[in-house]
């Protein structure tokens, strides 16, 4: 069942965790949270979603949508639907925009086949979005860090499978090596390594640009949203001073913000 989307009250763009745990996510994810501010502050996402577990520890998950009335039919926020606590925070990107996923055909094969791939197998949650008449999407989540695959012929629900990879030279050839790297790594280790995860640089300025732009709403002063940024002690010290550090760093944050909200989401899921 579809959930209404909120975007952040009056006092919760205070609270610094809310942000802070983004920092996990890919950029999807941070496109979305830009995106979703873009459409407004309450965004109905009714998909009519069936979901069906078919693994229950760790979940193995089908979502099929049968319809989308949302505003920006291309995408899939799984907080918006009940029962997927799991995946949190993730997304599904279909249409003109797809994020960086990793393309596979999935042809059947043999039980025990040394290079067979077997998705009731993995030792993570596992979510498998279904379009009637459309590909297969995958997501294995572990917290904030996951792995997209899109199916484009087969299935990976049917038992194990061969698959046959498809990385085009394109503007997206590193991330979809990147993400071959961790899927074959989750094969052949049965876990997500640190090292294929490495932390986005640009997290934390964005973090702190959606609290800003999220305080800003509700009608925050530039100086109150550097309080809830800074602290109490380091806004009185500078606001004043003989530096305009702190207001220019506010104005920036800001910018940035908005440069992302009014359509530069778009380039992180290039």
């Amino acid at each position: 069942m579809a959930r209404t989307i909120r975007a952040d009250a009056a006092s919760a763009w205070r609270d610094r965790a809310r942000y802070e745990r983004l920092k996990g996510f890919d950029k999807a994810t941070w496109a979305w949270e830009c995106l979703r501010r873009a459409l407004g502050r309450e965004l109905a996402l009714p998909c009519h979603p069936t979901l069906r577990l078919l693994r229950a520890r760790p979940p193995l998950c089908v979502l099929t949508v049968h319809r989308c009335d949302c505003a920006c039919s291309r995408v899939v926020p799984l907080a918006a639907i009940d029962g997927m606590d799991h995946f949190a925070g993730h997304v599904f990107w279909c249409g003109d925009l797809p994020a960086p996923v990793l393309s596979v055909d999935a042809w059947p094969a043999a039980p025990g086949l040394p290079d067979a791939f077997d998705l009731r197998a993995v030792p993570y949650p596992v979510v498998v979005l279904s379009r009637r008449r459309g590909r297969e999407h995958v997501l294995i989540a572990d917290g904030p860090r996951c792995i997209r695959v899109e199916v484009r012929n087969g299935t990976l629900l049917n038992g194990p499978v061969r698959l046959d990879f498809h990385v085009p030279r394109d503007g997206q050839v590193e991330a979809k090596i990147l993400t071959l790297r961790r899927l074959t790594a989750l094969c052949r280790l049965g876990r997500f390594p640190v090292t294929l995860f490495p932390p986005e640089r640009r997290a934390r300025r964005w973090a702190m640009a959606l609290q800003a732009w999220d305080g800003r709403q509700t009608g925050a002063s530039h100086r109150e949203i550097a309080r809830v940024l800074h602290g109490e002690t380091a806004v009185r010290d500078a606001w004043l001073g003989k530096s305009d550090f702190m207001r220019t760093h506010i104005k920036r944050l800001l910018r940035t913000a908005n440069a992302l909200i009014g359509g530069g989401w778009r380039h992180l899921l290039r």
